[in-house]
């Protein structure tokens, strides 16, 4: 019934018998964060920023994840107690009890969820072994699924569940307005924007290996998606408008990064489009900082976004940014000065920014220097504190 793919390791050496830090080590409160983990995305993302700056002088951090995939192995390679309990299906109540288990063996002081699935699990077992409840919503439900009735079911479910829940993180005020349409009490609500890691880009590859790695003309400007191969991340919007910037004469190729099951649909529309030679589809690709180094302009044509990891990312690295005034964007981007909005859903706009930047060179670079200054205000320091308080105030109470 549980399945550890990785062996459990502990957090943080242990001090020689009868140390000072023996006592501290067992003050410690400990985190036990849940999430799907079956891939590495923006939420996957933020969760292992936790655990890595979560303060080890006062809270142990564990990982357990519902879906076999990659992330519980990340985890485990950096040192930290990860754990997959693997659901059958996305109603597989069943691993409540297991989860209720390794809360009792490995004396959990306080469980933060991400997701459907954790919620799921995580809130009922976490409720009935009388410990607090943090829960962190990264998007807006409504956006995560392609069809009506799983919309309404994740919903139903979550909002079932909230009940459970004693503090709400959102990673942005668009998604604290999605939390109140459900009936969440304000007070119950802290918006905390996600910081960026800027400590996991250790890749310092030669651009050009990178370009010719991905088949890429040095000759031509790069138009690039970061995101998982899902409707929502608006693929065949950019597509459309890079059919037309091509139409249009510029010298352009297209680079999307990511993988998904959206992806047989995206090679269709790729040969429909006849843009076959200038769109490339490595997949995922773990060092997304070489992608930035080779990339002239970032899109995010999303129909909608809790925050937008990937615009941080690139404004780091220098790069301009194209996205929709969706969600959290707009809590990012100052259209026209750290990058340009456009409406969801807009292939003409998106053409038009796109051909934009590829033609006004000075744009570009005034949009990626405000961009470099704009993303100074989003540490991952700041966040982890700001989560901190929230444990804070829950375990006081213990």
């Amino acid at each position: 019934m549980v399945s550890i793919p990785i062996p459990l390791v502990e957090s943080y050496g242990l001090a020689p018998e009868g140390s000072n830090l023996i006592q501290v080590a067992q003050q410690r409160k400990k985190i036990l964060h849940m999430i799907g983990g079956g891939e590495i995305g923006g939420a996957e993302e933020l969760v292992f920023t936790l655990l890595k700056m979560t303060d080890p002088s006062r809270y142990e951090v564990h990982l357990v994840c519902l879906c076999q995939g990659p992330f519980a192995h990340l985890a485990g390679k950096e040192g930290f107690p990860a754990l997959t309990i693997p659901m059958l299906h996305r109603m597989d109540l069943s691993k409540i009890k297991p989860v209720r288990s390794y809360i009792r063996e490995q004396q959990i002081d306080l469980i933060h969820t991400h997701g459907v699935r954790a919620n799921l699990i995580g809130r009922p077992a976490a409720k009935r072994e009388n410990i607090p409840i943090v829960t962190t919503f990264h998007s807006m439900l409504h956006y995560d699924y392609d069809v009506p009735w799983k919309v309404a079911m994740a919903r139903l479910l979550t909002m079932h569940g909230n009940h459970y829940t004693n503090r709400f993180i959102a990673i942005s005020h668009a998604i604290k307005e999605d939390l109140l349409d459900m009936h969440i009490p304000a007070d119950k609500i802290r918006v905390i924007h996600s910081g960026l890691d800027v400590s996991k880009f250790t890749s310092t590859q030669n651009p050009d290996k990178i370009r010719r790695q991905f088949n890429l003309d040095s000759d031509r400007l790069t138009f690039t998606m970061v995101a998982r191969f899902h409707p929502v991340k608006g693929h065949r919007y950019f597509l459309q408008a890079a059919r037309q910037l091509l139409d249009a004469g510029v010298k352009a190729q297209f680079l999307l990064i990511g993988e998904g099951l959206y992806r047989p649909e995206l090679e269709a529309q790729v040969r429909d489009l006849g843009i076959d030679t200038f769109v490339h589809m490595p997949g995922y690709y773990r060092q997304v900082e070489d992608v930035y180094r080779i990339s002239d302009v970032l899109c995010v044509p999303s129909l909608m976004e809790g925050l937008g990891l990937v615009i941080l990312e690139a404004m780091y690295f220098g790069v301009p940014v194209i996205a929709s005034s969706v969600g959290g964007i707009p809590e990012l981007i100052e259209d026209g000065r750290s990058g340009i909005l456009i409406p969801p859903a807009d292939t003409e706009a998106l053409y038009n920014a796109m051909y934009k930047l590829a033609v006004d060179q000075d744009l570009a670079q005034a949009l990626a220097q405000e961009g470099k200054e704009r993303v100074k205000q989003f540490t991952i320091e700041n966040m982890t504190r700001q989560v901190e308080e929230c444990y804070n105030e829950l375990l006081k109470h213990e």
